[in-house]
């Protein structure tokens, strides 16, 4: 997840008082129709979704990169840290009502069911839905291995997902989240590979993970916890670049996608988050890389080294938000190069944060036209999870006109990804309602 929020209280009173009294609808969830009103889009908009589709193996359409947030610690284990939930934590208390509002959660209550329903519904009026990764999330953990709730924005167990699959299996497949300071880290990946799980999730800048920590201790937990991905079949999905969305000051260095190249010398299939699209080497990093190189450059070098062909992957989730740059989303598109190396990702549900949806920024830089903005809009009011889809399939390069390659969207080259879940296997017909 990627948000640019400001953390300045004098800055988000007057915000917080004006999304308060209208909702947050501007801020956050501005859609004003429903996933049911995909048929009743206008000629116009239906050709540039009729588009987005051409060249796609629809059969195999994947979404690396699906978020799931609840607030039922006692039925789910799901958790968001106390602190984004009031007022006095104004920057806090700002995301947590614009999440609310994007995922259309009207009663906290109920905040887990209504978070999957809406997100199903999404997918259920998707022409093509494919298969969506659900990432959990685990909580922030100290040196010791022990977990820090205070220093958790929030939490998604293992189980939680692995019970969304299982009662949605056309739609969904599991992504789990271990963090490798844990003295059980080991035996839950096992745990989980047994169960025919093919993915694990870090955020490193929020969980307080050093990839190559020197610590003899934290060093020896890395390697084995690097060995038992490798012997697991197992893929690492890290976050690159730096954290907006959740509290990540202390530890924005670990989101330098080179801390990766560890894991990738011990052998493990990495797929590094966002592109390392946000952020760039400051000078306490000199000794990894010049200061005030951008990282998405240093991810571009990556993916290009030979070393890692086969091994090294990268999402484009979030590279459209309004707080990514025009030059960094030019060099991804310019480098086609690698984009047999990359893989969608929404990153749902910022994709519904209607405050970092800047359309008209994308006019204005020259990666849209006025036209398209105009359809995108009406695609975006509909299906947001749509709308992400379609403008990856349309925007382009701000001068050469270069495009995403349809293989992004329906690349499945990273493994061997329908290894069956709970014994048997998990998807059936894209078109296969819930």
């Amino acid at each position: 997840m990627s948000i640019i929020l400001s953390k300045s209280g004098l800055y988000f009173l007057p915000l917080l008082m004006l999304f308060m009294l209208s909702g947050c609808r501007w801020l956050g969830g501005a859609f004003e129709r429903q996933p049911e009103d995909t048929g009743k889009l206008s000629p116009r908009a239906v050709a540039l979704v009729q588009e987005s589709y051409r060249d796609i193996d629809t059969n195999q359409l994947t979404d690396y990169h699906v978020h799931v947030l609840g607030l039922n610690p006692h039925k789910y284990g799901t958790f968001v840290n106390e602190g984004w939930q009031s007022l006095m934590n104004i920057p806090g208390y700002t995301r947590f009502v614009v999440y609310k509002s994007a995922a259309d959660i009207k009663d906290i209550d109920k905040a887990d069911e209504q978070y999957m329903e809406r997100l199903v519904r999404l997918i259920k009026y998707l022409p093509y839905h494919g298969r969506f990764g659900l990432m959990a999330f685990d909580y922030f953990h100290d040196t010791q291995g022990r977990p820090d709730k205070e220093l958790s924005t929030f939490h998604v167990p293992n189980k939680r997902i692995m019970q969304i699959v299982q009662q949605y299996p056309g739609y969904f497949f599991p992504i789990i989240s271990v963090h490798p300071y844990r003295d059980d880290a080991v035996s839950e990946l096992r745990k989980y590979a047994e169960q025919g799980v093919r993915f694990v999730k870090w955020l490193p800048n929020a969980m307080g993970i050093n990839p190559d920590a020197q610590d003899p201790v934290l060093a020896a937990k890395l390697n084995n916890y690097y060995k038992a991905l490798v012997s697991f079949d197992m893929t690492l999905i890290s976050h690159t670049g730096e954290e907006k969305a959740v509290e990540a000051t202390e530890y924005q260095r670990f989101g330098n996608p080179l801390y990766l190249k560890r894991p990738l010398s011990r052998g493990v299939r990495v797929i590094m988050a966002h592109t390392a699209s946000l952020g760039k080497c400051d000078k306490d990093e000199n000794v990894t890389c010049e200061p005030d190189t951008p990282y998405v450059d240093v991810a571009i070098e990556m993916l290009r080294d030979e070393r890692y062909e086969g091994q090294l992957y990268a999402d484009i989730s979030a590279v459209t938000l309004f707080n990514r740059k025009p030059v960094t989303l030019d060099k991804i598109l310019d480098a086609d190069d690698i984009h047999h190396k990359l893989v969608n990702g929404s990153d749902y549900p910022l994709p519904a944060v209607n405050f970092v949806i800047q359309m008209y920024a994308l006019v204005n830089s020259g990666h849209i036209t006025a036209d398209q903005r105009y359809y995108l809009k009406e695609i975006y009011d509909v299906n947001p999870l749509l709308f992400d889809f379609v403008l990856k399939r349309t925007i382009s390069h701000s001068t050469n006109k270069k495009k995403f390659k349809p293989v992004i969207f329906y690349n499945r080259n990273i493994t061997e990804f329908d290894r069956p879940l709970f014994g048997e296997a998990t998807y059936s017909d894209n078109r296969e309602k819930p």
